[in-house]
């Protein structure tokens, strides 16, 4: 055999092997060849999407008033057709114009067909990543602006409609961040403009506005709006049709464009996510409320930026906790802002005590009157406590006072405010004067109080970051406290209560 022959047979064989093969590639090359395609179509798309259509249709495809959401399935398995011509020429009788270059728009073939990949395949969260990092903000928790002419128009509706805009104005205010614009509903809070609602009895609603819903994020609005108030939103729910029907309807707010090289622009995004969305558990400028006073030295200290992230994302980590996760509410630039407006209060942070708080706000009916400066009240007979002697004897004796006040003032917890015993197993994350925070088996993060500063100064032990601990605790109102612990690192132990309960503190 000559060197020719040779030759053409390894070519031969080299074909036979390799036509196969590129035979039985080419699908798969052919459809990553697609797939490349529609994610440089799509990438490309979300730019223009972001600069041209977010300020109509939202930066996530959300949809804001009347302009409709683009994040739906309808649109996902639309017709290629209908989707060009309507990007391309607009809808007849709407605010929706034609955007090809033919229709007096700027976009030409190639771009409308890379809105069409955007609008059948984009992660619409991404789009509004990267509209927030353009500085376009999403109205991912729209407050919607009610004017006083648009309330007139709902009071003219009925007799009782000056009560349906009261209600509608505080429903604006307060409720749309959990359950939408339109009552439509969030992860956050159940629709609330539907007829099964509207079946409910007027008490029923009433109770669970003013009680709140254990176990959820629905908190008890009684220490925030005044019983007439909550009358008014549950009236105004109970009309929302009737109202609609009327084509009065509230509207999202529209994004706001900021620019995040300014400092005091990105603090003033971190204050008005904070005050709409966290205040109402959290206390005006952090105060502490229904949720934990995250403005205080405690809690500032004792958490990093990424500590603090990760819990607006995840939600609150601490058993019973009722912290809603934000992370797909949120932008990344969102959060990024909430934390810088949280972490500015750190210079001037208070030291509290308990920042996860004794009950704040409320209090018994009779002591939430308006005091009446023209009609003091006169102390009469004798208290229970012993510490008003002689009646209305202006020459009264101080007696024991406090010596009746019961066992939770001695120190002991309330057994009403004791939840189960629970036992962990975990690492030390931080231990910061009396805040213990520890990392459990399966990554969550948990946090429990060592008892009162002086006590844990004086006869605590020491927990250093990394450290293997041991404890059980029981939950007390909105915090952990522990009965004991053990440093398996070291082998040390403390007892925080005795079998019965008391704080040893106290003996």
């Amino acid at each position: 055999m000559n060197k020719y022959t040779f030759t053409s047979v390894i070519a031969l064989l080299l074909l036979i092997i390799i036509l196969p093969v590129y035979a039985y590639l080419e699908p798969f090359r052919m459809e990553q060849a697609q797939v490349d395609l529609r994610e440089e179509f799509v990438s490309d798309a979300a730019v223009l999407y972001v600069q041209n259509c977010a300020i109509c249709h939202g930066a996530s495809g959300e949809g804001i008033g009347a302009m409709p959401p683009l994040d739906n399935d309808g649109l996902r398995t639309a017709d290629y057709d209908f989707l060009y011509k309507t990007i391309a020429r607009g809808r007849y009788e709407t605010t929706m114009a034609g955007w090809h270059t033919e229709e007096g728009g700027i976009f030409n073939d190639y771009q409308i067909d890379e809105l069409i990949a955007m609008i059948r395949y984009v992660d619409w969260p991404q789009v509004g990543e990267l509209a927030a990092a353009q500085g376009l903000i999403p109205p991912t928790l729209p407050v919607p602006e009610v004017d006083e002419a648009f309330l007139e128009e709902v009071a003219a509706l009925d007799p009782a409609g000056a009560v349906w805009a009261e209600g509608m104005q505080i429903y604006a205010n307060n409720c749309t961040i959990c359950h939408g614009v339109n009552g439509e509903g969030s992860d956050l809070g159940v629709p609330v403009n539907t007829p099964e609602l509207r079946a409910e009895g007027t008490e029923t609603l009433i109770n669970t506005v003013t009680g709140g819903v254990p176990g959820t994020a629905m908190v008890a609005w009684d220490n925030v709006l005044e019983p007439g108030e909550i009358e008014a939103v549950i009236a105004f729910l109970q009309n929302w049709d009737v109202i609609e029907g009327q084509g009065l309807a509230l509207t999202p707010p529209e994004p706001i464009q900021i620019d995040l090289n300014n400092p005091e622009e990105v603090l003033a995004l971190g204050e008005r996510l904070f005050t709409t969305t966290c205040a109402v558990c959290h206390g005006e400028n952090g105060s502490g409320g229904t949720g934990p006073a995250l403005n205080s030295q405690q809690v500032l200290t004792a958490n990093t930026d990424e500590q603090i992230t990760n819990t607006i994302i995840n939600g609150g980590h601490r058993p019973n906790s009722t912290m809603p996760a934000f992370g797909d509410r949120l932008t990344a630039v969102e959060i990024g802002a909430l934390v810088d407006y949280i972490r500015a209060w750190e210079p001037t942070a208070p030291v509290v005590e308990n920042p996860r708080g004794t009950a704040q706000g409320g209090g018994p009916p009779w002591l939430n009157a308006t005091p009446d400066p023209d009609n003091p009240v006169s102390p009469q007979g004798q208290g229970q406590g012993g510490g008003y002697q002689g009646g209305a004897n202006p020459d009264f004796q101080r007696g024991n006072q406090g010596q009746d006040r019961g066992q939770s003032d001695q120190g002991q917890a309330d057994p009403g405010t004791m939840g189960p015993t629970v036992q962990y197993t975990g690492e030390v994350v931080a231990a910061n004067e009396n805040l213990l925070t520890f990392r459990v088996a399966d990554g969550a993060t948990l946090e429990a109080m060592l008892g009162p500063p002086f006590f844990w100064s004086e006869s605590g032990i020491p927990l250093n970051p990394g450290d293997q601990i041991e404890l059980e605790g029981f939950e007390s109102l909105d915090h952990m406290e522990l009965n004991w612990i053990v440093n398996l690192t070291t082998g040390e132990r403390v007892d925080l209560r005795t079998p019965d309960g008391m704080p040893v503190w106290n003996n």
